[in-house]
């Protein structure tokens, strides 16, 4: 990444890079990068100060009436377009500002983290957190989707799965054996380089990346690093994704559900805390050797959870993989090396500076910028009130929650079955998220009215389960 002090720096790097272009990006409410670009002549000192005008109610943000906002390019926030080959283009990551104060505007997810960052420091309960997200993601050949009156459909072709329509088995994968293969079967693997080695050159910190569990499914996982910087990481590595994949005319997806017979895609999280340089979720003589603030703030995620959901798991999609007994957890617990757990203490580390918790159930339709702030709420809630997760019911279980009983089960506390039960959680408990002033309540307000929109427009929509189940009573 780059990093500018003042407009005569970013002068200087646009002529001698020859850049020909500027581009602005910034966030919308469900976590694209959106952007706008200038030609590279014109960038001034006029653009610093008075920014770029642009319609933030397009954005999801902002009622349309008072829907003018100001774009600012972040200075420490740069790149070179990694992707453009025919020009040189210049990429700043933006704030937004209302038009007539040009104080921050309220809404502008961006500034979520580096709030509760502040909030965390003034308690005096850590001064940094980080981070390492795991991308999981499908890679297809073609995706074709109809919505007509006569037809609701849509069709996947991609080059690994087995029994392709000409019956052409070359090095497919079965479904649910693909965890770690390699080439032949492995088709993604020269993809995932050449996404892997534009991470790592915009400064991504990739511990590694691999072919996951499903057919023409893969994951890049990447080493902790500041929230901050991850955050806008996140979001930036999605776009890249993208990009890439178009360039070879395949096509990447996040959803959390796409093929019904194959695992989903999650967004695991792994999360600590650290003060003065130290990480202080780590106490040698704890459970699990997790620390006193560690297992409040465990507690702090698992209580609020059904709020919690509407924001790191936030379309209709996601909760087709958030169905029981399958990959994907949905039980407010906690234990450590166990993956049917919401919140896992991975057991191979070993190293107290790296001591840390996994969320599991959260996926990469999540807005990060908003999802990460959440968790740092609801962790920092449970700290306040010195929640024991143990005491409250949520573990540690160490048993494969795949295989409990359903008597045993119901005693657990469920995460929500559905957005709608999300929407309806995060409307009756919010308080952990607006009382310090981090989240605005118009911003939840809007984003509850948005993924409302999302059901009513998916519910009228005839399903072709239930088309072919009952067609014929």
């Amino acid at each position: 990444m780059l990093s500018f002090a003042d407009l005569s720096e970013v002068k200087k790097y646009i002529s001698g890079q020859s850049i020909e272009f500027v581009n602005f990006h910034l966030s919308d409410i469900d976590g694209r990068l959106r952007a706008v670009t200038i030609p590279a002549e014109t960038f001034s000192e006029k653009t610093l100060e008075m920014g770029v005008g642009f319609d933030a109610s397009n954005f999801g943000f902002a009622d349309v009436e008072r829907s003018d906002m100001i774009l600012k390019p972040d200075l420490k926030y740069a790149f070179l377009d990694p992707i453009e080959e025919e020009r040189r283009v210049l990429c700043f990551f933006c704030n937004m500002l209302e038009v007539d104060s040009r104080a921050r505007f309220t809404q502008d997810v961006r500034h979520l983290v580096p709030q509760t960052l502040e909030l965390l420091k003034s308690e005096g309960v850590a001064d940094d957190a980080q981070v390492g997200v795991e991308l999981e993601f499908h890679v297809i050949d073609q995706l074709f989707s109809v919505r007509t009156p006569r037809e609701q459909s849509f069709r996947v072709e991609t080059s690994e799965m087995v029994s392709p329509p000409g019956g052409d088995e070359v090095y497919r994968i079965a479904p649910k054996r693909g965890y770690f293969r390699a080439e032949p079967n492995d088709h993604l693997f020269s993809l995932r380089n050449d996404i892997v080695s534009i991470y790592t050159a915009l400064g991504l910190d990739v511990k590694y990346h691999h072919h996951e569990v499903g057919s023409s499914q893969a994951e890049i996982e990447f080493n902790l690093s500041p929230i901050e910087a991850m955050a806008d990481g996140t979001v930036l590595a999605k776009m890249i994704a993208h990009r890439v994949a178009a360039k070879r005319n395949k096509i990447i997806t996040f959803l959390p559900k796409l093929f019904a017979e194959e695992p989903g895609n999650g967004m695991h999280v792994h999360h600590l805390l650290t003060k003065d340089g130290v990480n202080i979720f780590h106490d040698e003589g704890g459970l699990y050797q997790l620390s006193e603030v560690a297992l409040h703030y465990i507690a702090g995620i698992l209580d609020h959870a059904n709020s919690l959901l509407a924001l790191t798991n936030p379309t209709t999609n996601s909760y087709r993989r958030l169905v029981p007994g399958l990959e994907a957890p949905v039980k407010a617990v906690f234990a450590e090396g166990n993956r049917s757990a919401a919140i896992r203490i991975p057991g191979y580390v070993k190293d107290p500076s790296q001591r840390r918790f996994e969320f599991r159930t959260i996926d990469a339709t999540c807005n990060p910028y908003m999802a990460f702030a959440a968790i740092m709420l609801a962790g920092l809630d449970g700290v306040r009130r010195k929640l024991d997760p143990t005491e409250a019911g949520f573990g540690p279980f160490e048993t494969n929650l795949y295989e409990l009983p359903t008597e045993e089960l119901k005693k657990i506390r469920s995460f929500p079955a559905s957005l709608e039960e999300a929407l309806d959680g995060l409307e009756q408990d919010r308080d952990y998220l607006t009382r310090d002033g981090i989240f605005p309540d118009n911003l939840l307000d809007e984003w509850i009215v948005t993924k409302r929109k999302d059901i009513e427009d998916m519910r009228v929509v005839p399903h072709p389960w239930e088309v072919a189940r009952y067609y014929d009573i």
